[in-house]
C-alpha cells in the first residue's frame, strides 16, 4: 500500500496550487475514483479503484498536451507520460504508462473522457499490459 500512497501523493503536489479541480468516476482498469488537477498540457489526471480480488490500483498522467480538435469548441484529445501502481492482489505491480485521450466538455460544469493507456511493467516481473478507462467527471 506503501507505493499507492506516495504516488498519489506525488501526483497531487505536482498539479499547480490554483489549479480547476475535477472529480468523477471511471470504468476500465482502474475502475473507481478519476480525479483531475488543472486545465490543458500541465494538469494531472489520477484514476484511483479497487478491484474484488482486494487490490487497489492507481494511474496519474501528466498531460504534456491537450489541444482542441479543429472546429470543436468542447472535444480535445490529450497525452502524457504517468506511472501505475496496483498493490494487494497476488503481487504488487509498479510501472510507467502514456494516456491518450479525448475529452468532451458536455456542459462548462461536465466532461467525459475515453483514456488507453499502454503500460511498461517495472516492478514484480517486466511485463507489456494495456489500461483503458471511460469516465465523467465534474468541475469544481
Amino acid at each position: 500500500m506503501r507505493p499507492l500512497f506516495v504516488l498519489t501523493l506525488a501526483l497531487v503536489f505536482a498539479a499547480p496550487a490554483s489549479a480547476q479541480f475535477a472529480i468523477g468516476g471511471q470504468v476500465g482498469d482502474p475502475t473507481g475514483l478519476s480525479l483531475k488537477f488543472g486545465q490543458g498540457a500541465g494538469s494531472v489526471i489520477l484514476a484511483v479503484g479497487w478491484d474484488l480480488d482486494e487490490s487497489v490500483s492507481a494511474e496519474g498522467h501528466y498531460l504534456l498536451r491537450e489541444r482542441r480538435l479543429q472546429g470543436s469548441r468542447t472535444a480535445s484529445v490529450f497525452y502524457g507520460p504517468g506511472l501505475f501502481v496496483r498493490t494487494g492482489g497476488p503481487t504488487d505491480d509498479f510501472g510507467v504508462s502514456l494516456g491518450v485521450g479525448l475529452e468532451v466538455d458536455l456542459v462548462p460544469e461536465i466532461e467525459i473522457y475515453g483514456l488507453v493507456s499502454p503500460r511498461l511493467q517495472l516492478i514484480e516481473d517486466t511485463d507489456f499490459d494495456l489500461g483503458a478507462g471511460l469516465g465523467l467527471r465534474f468541475k469544481l
